[in-house]
């Protein structure tokens, strides 16, 4: 049993300090490119499902000078993911190959590395890049949080689809 244990215990304590240490260092966009942005997304209940887990979030991409845009989420998490996290909130600078970005553009799938914890308040870091082309980058913000009992860590898909008003 104490061979078991050593041998996922190394693994999980790196995992979770390169976790924390990425999320701990300011972030720089993956691909190079303008900013468009800024998508902000708000989500309920999420169980973690000890191996995974999904998320769906209501979402808003700001521009300035522009209306909000309306888009729709869900995280879909591969790794370890304990508790139930009771409310959503992450936010994301983002880049991309120009400025411009056509109505329902952010639409597409994401890939990336993702971590949370919270006992009450807590915070979450993922950085993502995918979308038309896997030309747009999403940046977290420090508004990241969560409300609940949560630790996870692991590999994150998010899908985005355009939203309604």
């Amino acid at each position: 049993m104490r061979r078991f244990s050593t041998l996922f215990a190394t693994p999980a304590a790196t995992l979770i300090a390169t976790a924390l240490t990425a999320s701990a260092q300011p972030a720089a966009p993956i691909a190079p490119g303008a900013r468009i942005g800024v998508l902000e997304c708000t989500g309920g209940p999420s169980p973690g499902l000890i191996i995974g887990s999904v998320t769906e979030l209501n979402c808003m991409l700001t521009r300035n000078g522009r209306r909000a845009e309306p888009y729709a989420a869900r995280i879909n998490r591969f790794g370890v993911d304990l508790g139930v996290t009771e409310r959503w909130v992450l936010a994301w600078d983002v880049y991309g190959p120009s400025r411009r970005l056509p109505p329902g553009g952010l639409a597409g799938q994401y890939g990336g590395a993702g971590a949370s914890a919270s006992l009450g308040p807590g915070a979450a870091s993922n950085q993502l890049v995918g979308g038309p082309g896997d030309a747009i980058s999403l940046i977290p913000l420090e508004v990241s949080g969560q409300q609940g009992v949560n630790l996870a860590f692991g590999f994150e898909g998010m899908e985005i689809r355009p939203g309604r008003f």
